[in-house]
């Protein structure tokens, strides 16, 4: 809604302003954000694979043991933020600026361990990997502070920024090494959303030109949202039969409640101990920006 209310309002606004000043800036963006993404990086990162398994035993009985398979992820390092801006001179010291961009993150961990499959010890290596990203939409003000015709410009800029498309996708691959299952891989794949989030990004920059047409900026600014958002719309993808005698409690979950995204606790008393993940986006931002300015 937000996306097609400013570009009615850019259509028939800025064809005027364009008109009248007759100066546009183009810029490409690349830098990183860091978002603050607490119960990812302290609670679900840290959720071990836990659960049940039906053993066979040499007397030919079945005994239901405890799974416990510690694989912590690594906390999520600053993703990479790129994107596209235009910016219209609307005097001096005021420039309106709108543009959007898109943002990914990733981390992974390996471990080896003991585990079970159709009732049999076995010896497998874990790959745990987590993916985040989003797309963002924005506008806003850009107030020239120091303003050089030579060569430096420094500003402060203001943006509502729309963030939408959320995806998180958490992989789970299992290579077994010994016994029966020796070279079976099994693979769990969960994919979550969230729709969109309104925030405030307030920043400061500076630029430097070679000439009246190219400029290169640096710019820091802080993102911050107005509540934290729930993942849901999940699907999952498991290669887990119900031959394998397994009853697994997996780091994540779909809510069967409420649909959202849930972590299980790092020390589990049962399959029902999960809790759900709010995220928020709150976190620096830091761009380099290359200029055309027509």
């Amino acid at each position: 809604m937000l996306k097609k209310l400013i570009c009615a309002l850019l259509l028939i606004y800025l064809p005027a302003v364009s008109a009248e000043q007759g100066k546009m800036t183009v810029s490409t963006y690349l830098g990183l954000h860091d978002p603050t993404l607490e119960d990812l990086n302290e609670h679900e990162f840290k959720s071990p694979i836990s659960g049940r398994a039906d053993v066979i035993q040499e007397t030919g009985d079945n005994i239901n043991r405890p799974i416990i398979f510690p694989n912590p992820l690594p906390k999520f390092t600053p993703g990479v933020n790129a994107g596209l801006e235009f910016r219209w001179e609307l005097s001096d010291k005021y420039d309106f600026i709108v543009g959007g961009g898109t943002w990914e993150v990733t981390t992974r961990a390996l471990a080896q361990g003991n585990f079970f499959l159709q009732g049999q010890p076995a010896d497998v290596y874990n790959e745990r990997t987590s993916r985040l990203s989003y797309n963002e939409f924005y506008f806003g003000l850009r107030y020239n502070l120091i303003s050089s015709p030579e060569r430096f410009k420094g500003y402060y800029r203001l943006t509502l920024n729309e963030v939408f498309d959320i995806d998180y996708r958490e992989d789970l691959i299992f290579l077994f090494t010994s016994g029966d299952a020796e070279g079976v891989k099994k693979s769990i794949i969960l994919e979550s959303q969230a729709t969109g989030l309104l925030m405030l990004q307030p920043g400061f920059g500076m630029e430097y030109s070679f000439n009246e047409m190219v400029s290169v900026g640096l710019e820091a600014s802080y993102l911050f949202g107005f509540k934290r958002v729930t993942l849901g719309d999940g699907d999952a993808k498991n290669d887990f039969l119900p031959t394998d005698n397994l009853s697994l409690w997996l780091p994540q979950r779909i809510g069967p409640q409420t649909g959202n995204l849930e972590y299980l606790a790092e020390d589990p008393v049962d399959n029902q101990d999960y809790s759900t993940i709010r995220l928020s986006f709150d976190g620096w931002k830091v761009l380099f920006k290359v200029n055309l300015r027509f």
